[in-house]
């Protein structure tokens, strides 16, 4: 049943990077590592801001 859900999360997250099951399976060169490698970063990639309560503060980081 684990080995199910494993599969099912892999699946999911390889979908959400725009990549099939058949691209994943039949990569064996380094271009078709370092494209999935590229498209992880780039949907992990966060443009952090800072939030604050006070309105001083606030001031204080922009």
């Amino acid at each position: 049943m684990y080995s199910l859900l494993i599969k099912l999360m892999l699946i999911s997250a390889l979908l959400q990077l725009g990549i099939s099951i058949e691209d994943y399976l039949f990569c064996n060169s380094k271009a078709c590592t370092s494209r999935i490698e590229k498209a992880s970063r780039d949907v992990l990639k966060i443009d952090w801001k800072p939030i604050s309560v006070w309105p001083k503060e606030a001031q204080r980081f922009r």
